[in-house]
C-alpha cells in the first residue's frame, strides 16, 4: 500500500508514524518551507520509504545546493527502479549521472538502525542559520558534556557539510548518529527547517527529548512543530537521566540562554 500526502494540515503525527510504520511507499506534495512535510518527510527517512514527489515538474532543482528541495529528489530517484530507463537517455544534469552512478555500485534507501549506545546524546540545532553566538553556546555544551563522560554528536560539529548529493549525504549522517543515540537533546528555533527533519527522524525512533532552552521559547499553539516539541519534551521530563540532570548540570557550566527581539543571545553564567 501507499501512503500519500497532498495536505499537511490538522495531521494526527502518530496514526501518520502508524501508517509510515506500516507501508513502505509514500507519495507527496514536496513542500520544501512546510514545517509538518519537513517532519514527515523525517519519519519517512527513518522508515526507509520509497518517496515518489507528485508536482516533481513544477519545483525547481538547484544541482549544487544543500536543500528540502534537492535532498527529496536525490532520495526519490534512489528509489525509483524505473531511473535511469535502459538507454540511459534521460540522465541529463549532473546530479542524474552522481545519481545513476552510486544506483549502479548498489547504493540504495535502508531503514536507520535504532541502536542507542549508552550516554550518547544527538544534538539537534540551527546549522546552516546559527548565529555566532548560538555556534558558541552549542560549543560550550558540547564541551560540557563531554567532559562528564557523554558522547555528544553536533552536526555543525561532527557531520561532514560537504555533500554532492543536494543534502542526502547529510541527512543520511544526521538519521544514523540519531539512531545510535540514546537521548536527543534540542537547542529549539523555530526557524531552523533542518532541526524539523531531525525531529521527524527522532520521532520516528522514539527517542527522549530534552529541550535545553525550554524557558525562553514561546510556542505557538497553532503550529503543529511547537506542539510536538513541547508535548514530547514534556514527557521525557519525568526522567532524571534524560533531562533533570543535564539541566542542572547546564545552570552549573554553560551560560544561559535570553531571546531577545534579534534572536538568542548569551548571559553570563552567575
Amino acid at each position: 500500500m501507499v501512503t500519500t500526502y497532498t495536505n499537511y494540515d490538522n495531521l494526527n503525527i502518530d496514526l501518520e508514524l502508524f501508517r509510515i510504520q506500516n507501508y513502505k511507499n509514500a507519495e507527496l506534495i514536496l513542500e520544501p518551507n512546510n514545517k509538518a512535510c519537513l517532519f514527515i518527510l523525517g519519519m519517512l527517512f527513518a522508515n526507509g520509504a520509497n518517496i515518489k514527489i507528485l508536482n516533481e515538474k513544477d519545483l525547481s532543482f538547484e544541482e549544487t545546493n544543500k536543500s528540502f528541495t534537492m535532498m527529496p529528489y536525490v532520495w526519490s530517484k534512489l528509489c525509483d527502479n524505473d531511473f535511469p530507463s535502459n538507454d540511459y537517455s534521460n540522465v541529463k544534469t549532473e546530479m542524474d549521472k552522481r545519481i545513476e552512478n552510486i544506483k549502479r555500485i548498489g547504493v540504495k534507501t535502508h531503514n536507520i538502525d535504532n541502536k542507542p549506545i549508552i550516554n550518547k546524546h544527538f544534538l539537534i540545532c540551527p546549522v546552516r542559520i546559527a548565529t555566532p553566538e548560538q555556534r558558541k553556546w552549542i560549543e560550550d555544551y558540547v564541551s560540557m558534556m563531554e567532559d562528564k563522560g557523554y558522547i555528544i554528536h553536533a552536526p555543525h560539529l561532527h557531520t561532514v557539510q560537504t555533500d554532492l548529493f543536494g543534502g542526502y549525504g547529510i541527512c543520511m549522517q544526521n538519521a544514523e548518529a540519531i539512531g545510535s543515540s540514546e537521548c536527543v537533546d534540542i537547542l529549539y528555533n523555530q526557524a531552523s527547517t533542518g532541526s524539523v527533519f531531525d525531529l521527524g527522524v527522532a520521532y520516528a525512533l522514539k527517542k527522549p527529548l530534552v529541550l535545553l532552552n525550554k524557558d525562553d521559547i514561546v510556542f505557538d499553539k497553532n503550529d503543529l512543530i511547537d506542539n510536538i516539541v513541547k508535548k514530547w519534551s514534556l514527557k521525557t521530563e519525568g526522567d532524571i537521566k534524560f533531562h533533570q540532570h543535564i539541566r542542572e548540570m547546564l545552570k552549573s557550566n554553560v551560560e544561559t540562554l535570553h531571546v531577545d527581539d534579534d534572536g538568542i543571545v548569551r548571559k553570563r553564567k552567575k
